[in-house]
Formats: structure tokens, C-alpha cells, sequence
């Protein structure tokens, strides 16, 4: 492979790694998050919303996290 194809190659690779590493960690947040909302509820008996409120999460992070916490519990 000529030297410009590598680096073009390179690059992709470069992307993808990091597009990969950011999507890896924004996904292992959340899943903290939910464990942590839910631990708290159990240890509080505060609701949900409470919780959230307590940990000062992100309105937009809210439905997600809901959602998968009332997945849990069904």
C-alpha cells in the first residue's frame, strides 16, 4: 500500500477508536447512574424524581434513565 493510502487508513482508524471510546464511556455512565439512582431509592424510599433531583442529573438524562430502572423492575 502506498504511503497516502496508510494514512488515510491511519486516520479512519484513529476515528473509530475514539468514536468508540467516547460511545463506551457515555454508556458506562449512565449505567452508574442508574445504579446509583436505584441503590439510593432503596436505601432512601425517596422516589425516582427525588433521587434525580438529590443527584442533580441532567433533565435530558432523565426519561433514559427512568425508562431503564422501570425496565428493572418489571
Amino acid at each position: 500500500m502506498c504511503n497516502l493510502s496508510q494514512i488515510h487508513v491511519d486516520a479512519g482508524r484513529r476515528e473509530g477508536l475514539a468514536e468508540g471510546l467516547v460511545k463506551g464511556l457515555k454508556k458506562g455512565i449512565k449505567k452508574e447512574m442508574i445504579k446509583n439512582v436505584t441503590t439510593i431509592m432503596k436505601k432512601t424510599n425517596k422516589s425516582m424524581t427525588e433521587v434525580m433531583d438529590l443527584l442533580d442529573i441532567d433533565e435530558s438524562l432523565r426519561p433514559e434513565i427512568r425508562k431503564s430502572i422501570e425496565t428493572q423492575c418489571d
